[in-house]
């Protein structure tokens, strides 16, 4: 597995650890949770820097995430929050951030979807791998809300729906777990995920990639893949549903792949 791939992974698993929190509608947002709304609504990252106190570590990791995200100045901003502060409880226990070992940045994309969570140590690295492309930003999400994200990948050919998409999209059992992303091999802003999933951006083909919870690549398909291939692979990661009656748990044997049609992840990422 290539390092950029484990990076990707490891940001998908990472930000999914964080325990979800459901602030009463009533509660007053703080001054940190109203810098990540009109950083959201300006279609900016929001870092977060938790503390206790100003010691070594906290110094040391301000000024790193100061000068990292200069270069990210009107794509990012940074807020602080002490996490003694009564105001600002509600971040604290969203994100499960008391009982950590401190300093920890939470980097937070526009969606919502959590891209980084780094404790004590930063590095310019980690600022830079958290600000991720707009269709890695969306499978994060869609991760992190524990549904399947379904990412097409068109290349210089005629654009195309793959079938097994269409099916999966009218199948009751994962038309509500799933979400649809479609994207250009050729798009420069995308070309970190292109690369991550190993597609030559040239490519006049189209791809289906699945991407399971918490960060699991279920393989790559090449758009004439069946439903019942990439359902079996699926069922065969453990990441069909809980249900042991359901039709895809009961497939015995691999299903066949003819003309390279799914290459499948590598054991250390489930």
């Amino acid at each position: 597995m290539s390092t950029s791939i484990r990076t990707a992974i490891f940001l998908i698993v990472a930000a999914t650890l964080a325990v979800p929190y459901h602030a009463s509608a009533q509660q007053a947002a703080s001054k940190a949770q109203t810098t990540m709304s009109q950083a959201a609504q300006q279609g900016k990252y929001t870092f977060v820097m938790f503390y206790k106190q100003n010691d070594a570590a906290t110094s040391t990791m301000n000024t790193t995430l100061q000068q990292s995200l200069a270069r990210y100045n009107n794509a990012a901003v940074l807020t602080f929050v002490q996490v003694g502060d009564p105001t600002e409880q509600a971040l604290v226990a969203k994100y499960d951030i008391s009982r950590a070992p401190m300093p920890v940045t939470v980097a937070i994309a526009p969606n919502g979807a959590l891209t980084g969570i780094f404790a004590q140590q930063l590095q310019q690295e980690h600022v830079d791998n958290a600000i991720v492309t707009p269709t890695m930003m969306q499978v994060m999400k869609a991760l992190q809300d524990g549904k399947l994200a379904f990412v097409t990948v068109q290349g210089s050919g005629n654009p195309a729906v793959p079938t097994a998409l269409r099916e999966f999209q009218s199948d009751p059992h994962f038309n509500t777990r799933m979400v649809s992303l479609t994207m250009y091999a050729s798009d420069p802003a995308e070309a970190r995920f292109v690369a991550e999933m190993e597609i030559d951006p040239r490519t006049p083909a189209t791809h289906l990639s699945l991407l399971a919870p918490p960060g699991v690549l279920i393989g790559k398909f090449a758009a004439n893949a069946t439903k019942t291939s990439i359902a079996t692979l699926l069922a065969e990661a453990g990441k069909c549903c809980d249900d042991p009656n359901c039709k895809h748990h009961q497939q015995q044997q691999p299903a066949t792949q003819p003309n390279n049609q799914a290459q499948r992840a590598p054991a250390t990422r489930k």
